[in-house]
């Protein structure tokens, strides 16, 4: 066999025709004439020293040489794709790389600040986030698919190898829009929210079962009508169109109600209070882009204040 000869082209026109096992329909889908194709395949089959194609009245059949040709055939081919995507993902030299995972907790707020201040910085940067649930997320970091999770810490059988930093702790917070029936309640009573759809994070994760939680220390059932979301942008397209409850981490609605956009029930939510930072794998340094992400968090949460309080209600 020359290997010389061999061209890239001469295996996929082969992958191709054992696909279609008809010359014509694998020349349409190669883009080529039937004649090329068949020339093709007879400059392969002078490579290799073998036949590879059996002509039958309804297309083609492979020979048993073929077939094993074709099995490596595919499999170089989704490498060499899988190698070259690969290596297009890689940054320039001179560019920073960070793949970060966040909570809409902190996607909504304190990750765009960061990302921000640090872009005035870093010019070269490319910035990834990835969304999920907090387990997701983890399980995401712990395979190195991203560089480290912001948001609310994970339940302990989720932090296996883990490492989490906090940052401040922050409460679960019942927001409406401005015209709702509640917003101009001085202070609505809990039960109120039975007569109004209820938005609420996606059963299973940790942030879900805290607002379980709070209903159940305050002696009283989830509201029958309800809402699964995480999503920021669609919570807050659905309380402009209807008289809908968002329960919700402050740091995914605070920006809204710094901007008049929602109004905070007076409803004391203090007991939702909980932890809020980023998690990194633990033992492993981390990249330059993770460094420098990491540094420029901290950055806001100085100039925020380490430990923010809720905000006035009816603010």
């Amino acid at each position: 066999m020359n290997f010389a000869r061999l061209k890239l082209r001469h295996l996929q026109c082969l992958v191709v025709v054992a696909q279609e096992r008809n010359l014509v329909r694998a020349a349409k889908g190669l883009a080529l004439t039937q004649p090329a194709v068949s020339k093709t395949i007879a400059e392969l089959e002078d490579i290799v020293g073998r036949r590879l194609l059996l002509r039958r009245r309804r297309g083609v059949e492979l020979t048993p040489a073929a077939d094993v040709l074709v099995r490596h055939a595919v499999a170089a081919l989704r490498g060499l794709r899988e190698g070259l995507g690969l290596a297009l993902d890689q940054p320039e030299f001179d560019q920073v790389r960070v793949a970060v995972g966040a909570l809409p907790n902190m996607a909504a707020n304190l990750l765009p600040a960061a990302i921000a201040a640090l872009h005035a910085s870093t010019p070269a940067l490319r910035v990834r986030v990835a969304s999920g649930t907090n387990a997701q997320l983890m399980t995401q970091l712990r395979q190195g698919e991203i560089d480290l999770v912001l948001g609310r810490l994970a339940q302990a059988s989720a932090m296996a190898d883990l490492h989490f930093e906090q940052l401040y702790s922050e409460p679960l917070l019942l927001v409406v829009r401005p015209g709702h029936p509640l917003a101009a309640r001085r202070r609505p009573a809990l039960d109120a929210l039975a007569a109004y759809p209820l938005v609420v994070p996606v059963s299973g994760t940790l942030i879900r079962h805290t607002a379980d939680a709070f209903f159940v220390a305050q002696g009283m059932a989830m509201p029958r009508c309800f809402v699964e979301a995480t999503d920021t942008s669609f919570a807050f397209g659905l309380l402009q169109c209807a008289d809908a409850v968002w329960f919700a981490p402050q740091g995914a609605v605070e920006g809204f109600v710094a901007r008049g956009e929602l109004r905070r029930l007076a409803i004391d939510t203090a007991s939702t209070e909980g932890p809020v930072g980023l998690t990194v794998r633990r033992g492993s340094e981390p990249t330059e882009g993770a460094r420098l992400l990491i540094e420029a968090i901290h950055g806001v949460v100085r100039q925020r204040g380490a430990r923010r309080k809720p905000q006035a209600a009816g603010a």
